[in-house]
């Protein structure tokens, strides 16, 4: 009687023991018959977890168009990470606190295996009587149902634990996901702002150009030549498609008048087309290089081994970079993609090293990375060829007093690049302006590389489209403006053009023009018969001269002050764009 009481009490006394050494051991598990303990142990966590989960979703869907609103989407991120590492915590200690439950559960399991239990005749035969039968068999079953419950309360702690853990895994990879979008969009930014702030201190110099020459003008007219300008945006660099030229159109009439401008856009640094037409003239690539960067070393130089690129993570950069850089042609010889590849190389260096830890961009605003498996696996002739010109110049890099210089490029310069002083206000010895010649003339010109941004018109005389033609009497209107902008820069104020385009104040008509320079005692232009343009031979324009019946010896401007004048006073969008232009006339 006694061992078979005894079979049936030592799980009793077994349960009992577990559960006390259980409860002193592991505070968040209470075994108890008919508890939820899942509900109960893990609530808490679930509660975190779930509200993690919500966070990491509003991150996902945020769009942040400023600095600011990244760097508190960022300080997000970094608070979402230690809620996670205090769930993963958690969890661990959880998953740690189990390893001793789920041994009770085995033993159980086991007991359970081995002693099912005795049948109704077996504790009969082996009781004292009814009585001790009666005691027996309740304790038995109270045994069997608390080992069931027991395992089944057990295993659905491994369940919630487990399951607990694929979401922390689940909302982590999420939180990453987002937080490299949000890296991307902050690496965008900032390309974006310092292509921004690089195109604004070109457009800057630019007005301060014409403010110096143009006295008295109005927030309103300083704003009409900065819409003007800022419409003859386009890609600074060639990109990896030849872009395609945009003929003159025919005028119409005459005679008629065209305004050209010579490169595009910063023209410091660089060439692209003159490193095309130097290459064509069987130029290495290291005299290119040289000729536009002055008194640098071209040669091996350390490089890392991987970089990091928003919206790719950190990739290789000879490997991937370098091959998925698309600013030049990969048609062009390999010499002018070999000075490329250098100079690509080399702009990543110093951009790296004034961000370090950054992610470089992948537009303009850098320099464009495209990272199509194509380019990258060097697919085709025609990828293999830029690939070509990255391998044959690997790791090597031009410096300045033995560090990475500032590689900038640009299209097209004209025939001459200038210095960055000279563009951006900021002294560089390797970016000093050059003469960009060859024997044949430019070497971004018709003989050698043929820009078609070399000699061309920006924008229309229309507040829409693109015709560039001047009549005789539109032109004549400019010049008035400029000799009566002469007689006092008070007059300025009422020079921007007229007819003016929807959202423009006029200023004054060309009659109106016309009768003050006579109540001012001053000829008008009259009849028109030429114009003359005279360069500096340093990449500018130097004066511009009209010549008519009432001056038949002429009348001179400075260039920089026609093209203040011009940039104000003429219809629709038409500008001229740098300070090396001329006319045309047909």
């Amino acid at each position: 009687m006694f061992l078979k009481a005894a079979r049936v009490l030592f799980p009793i006394f077994l349960l009992l023991t577990i559960f006390v050494s259980a409860v002193s051991a592991d505070e968040l598990l209470e075994v108890q018959k008919k508890i939820d303990t899942k509900n109960k142990e893990y609530s808490q966590t679930q509660a975190d977890i779930e509200r993690i989960k919500q966070d990491v979703a509003s991150l996902s869907v945020g769009v942040y168009a400023s600095q600011g609103e990244l760097d508190t989407a960022n300080k997000k991120v970094a608070d979402i990470r230690k809620e996670l590492a205090k769930v993963e915590t958690d969890l661990t200690k959880k998953k740690d606190e189990l390893a001793l439950v789920i041994n009770i559960r085995d033993q159980q399991i086991r007991y359970l295996y081995k002693y099912p239990g005795n049948s109704p005749l077996e504790l009969f035969v082996g009781s004292s009587g009814f009585a001790d039968f009666t005691q027996l068999f309740g304790l038995q079953k109270r045994v069997l149902a608390t080992s069931k419950d027991l395992i089944e309360v057990i295993n659905e702690e491994v369940a919630a634990v487990q399951k607990t853990h694929h979401e922390v895994a689940k909302a982590t990879a999420d939180l990453e996901g987002v937080a490299a979008q949000i890296s991307s969009q902050l690496a965008s930014l900032q390309g974006n702002l310092y292509y921004q702030t690089n195109q604004q201190n070109v457009l800057t110099g630019q007005l301060v150009t014409i403010e110096s020459n143009l006295k008295s003008l109005t927030s309103k007219q300083k704003q009409l030549i900065a819409a003007k300008l800022a419409k003859a945006n386009k890609r600074q660099t060639v990109g990896d498609v030849v872009p395609a030229s945009e003929p003159l159109p025919n005028p119409g009439f005459s005679p008629a008048y065209v305004w050209l401008t010579y490169g595009y856009p910063h023209r410091v640094g660089m060439n692209q087309y003159g490193a095309y037409g130097r290459a064509k003239a069987g130029q290495g690539y290291k005299t290119i290089l040289k000729a536009y960067y002055k008194g640098v070393s071209v040669a091996s130089y350390p490089v890392p081994s991987k970089i990091k690129v928003a919206g790719y993570g950190s990739i290789s950069f000879e490997g991937n970079y370098l091959r998925g850089i698309s600013e030049m042609p990969r048609s062009w010889p390999i010499e002018a993609l070999k000075a490329q590849a250098v100079a690509a190389r080399t702009y990543a260096l110093n951009w790296l090293q004034a961000n370090p830890g950054g992610s470089i961009c992948t537009t303009q605003a850098c320099q464009v990375y495209r990272g199509d498996s194509d380019l990258i696996n060097c697919s085709g002739t025609y990828n293999k060829r830029w690939c070509d010109a990255v391998a044959a110049t690997k790791g090597v890099v031009a410096t300045y007093a033995g560090a990475p210089i500032s590689a900038w490029y640009a299209s097209t310069a004209g025939g001459y690049t200038l210095s960055s002083a000279e563009v951006w206000g900021g002294a560089t010895p390797y970016a000093q302006g050059i003469r960009d010649f060859g024997s044949k003339g430019a070497y971004d010109g018709p003989k050698y590389g043929n820009s078609p941004w070399y000699h061309t018109f920006w924008n229309g005389k229309g507040c829409s489209g693109d015709f560039p033609w001047l009549t005789k009497s539109e032109i004549s209107n400019i010049f008035n403006a400029a000799l009566l902008s002469q007689v006092s820069s008070n007059y300025n104020q009422y020079l921007s053009q007229s007819p003016a385009c929807p959202g423009r104040a006029a200023g004054w008509t060309a009659s109106k023009v016309i009768s003050t320079l006579n109540s001012q005692g001053i000829k008008d232009v009259g009849n028109l018969s030429n114009v003359i343009v005279a360069f500096d031979g340093k990449g500018h324009t130097s004066s511009v001269t009209f010549v008519s019946n009432k001056y038949p010896t002429g009348k001179t401007f400075s260039g920089s002050f026609f093209r203040s004048i011009f940039n104000l006073r003429s219809p629709g969008n038409l500008v001229i764009l740098t300070s090396l232009y001329d006319v045309l006339i047909k």
